[in-house]
Order: C-alpha cells, then sequence, then structure tokens
C-alpha cells in the first residue's frame, strides 16, 4: 500500500487491507471470521489503544465494544485518537510521535 505524506512524499508500507470504515451500520459481515473476540455483536477492545485481541487490528466507534461505552460520534472521534497514537509505531517504527494541539500551537484561521 501506498500513503502519501503532508510533505507529498510516498511512503509504502506492507498490509494486506486498509480498511478506514464510516458507516451507520454497525455490521461485522466478513470481519466476524477474523477471530476477533465478538460480544453481541461488537468488537470487544482493550481502551488503553483500542486494539483488538488481534495485533494491529483496531476498532473505533460504534463497532466496538468495551465497559461503559457510550455509541456517541464524540466517542468515535476520541477512540480514533487514542487509538492513532498506538498504530503510528507500526506505521513510523523509527521515529517518535509529535503530537500537537489547538490549545498549544493555536488555530490561525479562528
Amino acid at each position: 500500500m501506498t500513503l502519501e505524506s503532508k510533505a507529498k512524499e510516498e511512503i509504502k508500507i506492507d498490509a494486506d487491507y486498509l480498511i478506514p470504515l464510516f458507516g451507520l451500520s454497525p455490521k461485522l459481515g466478513p470481519i466476524a471470521d477474523w477471530g476477533l473476540s465478538i460480544d453481541k455483536n461488537a468488537i470487544e477492545v482493550d481502551t488503553r489503544d483500542y486494539s483488538t485481541g488481534v495485533e494491529r487490528i483496531y476498532a473505533i466507534g460504534d463497532i466496538n465494544t468495551y465497559p461503559g461505552k457510550l455509541k456517541l460520534i464524540l466517542c468515535g472521534f476520541h477512540e480514533a485518537a487514542i487509538m492513532m497514537h498506538s498504530a503510528f509505531k507500526y506505521v513510523y517504527p523509527d521515529q517518535k510521535l509529535s503530537f500537537k494541539y489547538t490549545t498549544v500551537n493555536g488555530v490561525n484561521t479562528f
């Protein structure tokens, strides 16, 4: 798979699949056969990074479940930010994550 960085550089990543999904119906389909831990048609995750029991597979949004889960779009955005911190080490194994956020760096467009 080839991705493009913000600097317009091509980055090649060995992957069988990249499945970014945005949907309104959390149906597992073929994912149900991937050996994931499933509870009531939702994928169980570790809330430290929203990883599943299968290495390098994450589940965020309405498709996942954990104690106290709220099915709100806001929660999905939160889960995505936490998950990306964990996935970063697989995509860029030799780089340190430099996390930036608007309350420190400001947003010039406002």
